[in-house]
């Protein structure tokens, strides 16, 4: 089939920071993008995809509300289609929600988890996504959500310090585990550190279940490289992966 004809779904995951979209027929992904959230009011939104047969756009979002009207304009523009934004309910495609609230969870970290569920089928799980964020699921074999934690994500914890820290700086080049020689290698350095043990105190709490951990997000394939563990999966497109499953 011609790919210019083709009908495919839109698939748009608005973040803190980033937005990440990918063009979808069935299993096969035609093309993708990510870009700041701050460019998002570029006329070109979606340009790369203008001339697929585009009819439906499903939309999981974080972001404020002019993000998503944004969003929902252009949307309109392009296909005349209205885009459709993913919510949490307590059940949703097979996997029970352990919050009292469930509107209470961000979207994302929800997509994400019914994705892993359908992934990986009768598996403990943990999600650890690495993001403006470091959101982590716990899921159980038998499909139930158990909770998690979120702690800031490796610029978040840096930019905290130098907020909150008279003359401090951070001035690495490049983030590294070994040990800083001045006090801006030490605040870039030590946030990697902190992301990395939580990482392998998690991957080590699956290790014993027989589980296993997905890593994703924006900072994921760092922490990637820094820890090889046979229960680690690299997934950088968790949360669009579960719009398959809705």
């Amino acid at each position: 089939m011609d790919k210019s004809t083709e009908s495919l779904v839109l698939e748009v995951d608005l973040g803190n920071s980033f937005a990440k979209w990918r063009g979808r027929a069935t299993e096969q992904i035609l093309l993708s993008e990510k870009i700041p959230i701050s460019e998002l009011q570029n006329a070109g939104l979606f340009s790369a995809a203008q001339q697929l047969k585009i009819n439906k756009v499903n939309v999981c979002s974080v972001a404020n509300r002019e993000v998503e009207q944004l969003l929902v304009a252009r949307a309109e523009f392009l296909w005349g289609v209205a885009a459709e934004f993913f919510s949490v309910q307590r059940c949703c495609a097979g996997v029970l929600n352990s919050y009292l609230d469930p509107t209470k969870m961000g979207a994302d970290r929800w997509l994400a988890t019914v994705a892993a569920k359908h992934l990986y089928p009768d598996t403990e799980i943990c999600v650890f996504d690495c993001g403006t964020a470091i959101n982590v699921e716990l899921l159980s074999a038998s499909a139930v959500h158990l909770g998690g934690y979120i702690v800031p994500g490796i610029a978040m914890m840096q930019q905290s310090l130098l907020d909150n820290t008279a003359k401090v700086t951070c001035s690495a080049q490049q983030l590294s585990i070994e040990p800083g020689l001045d006090t801006g290698a030490n605040v870039a350095n030590g946030s990697l550190l902190l992301a990395l043990a939580l990482l392998e105190k998690l991957q080590r709490q699956m290790q014993c279940k027989g589980g296993l951990l997905l890593l994703t997000g924006g900072g994921a394939e760092t922490l990637a490289d820094y820890n090889k563990a046979k229960n680690i999966r690299y997934l950088p497109d968790l949360v669009l992966d579960g719009f398959k499953f809705i």
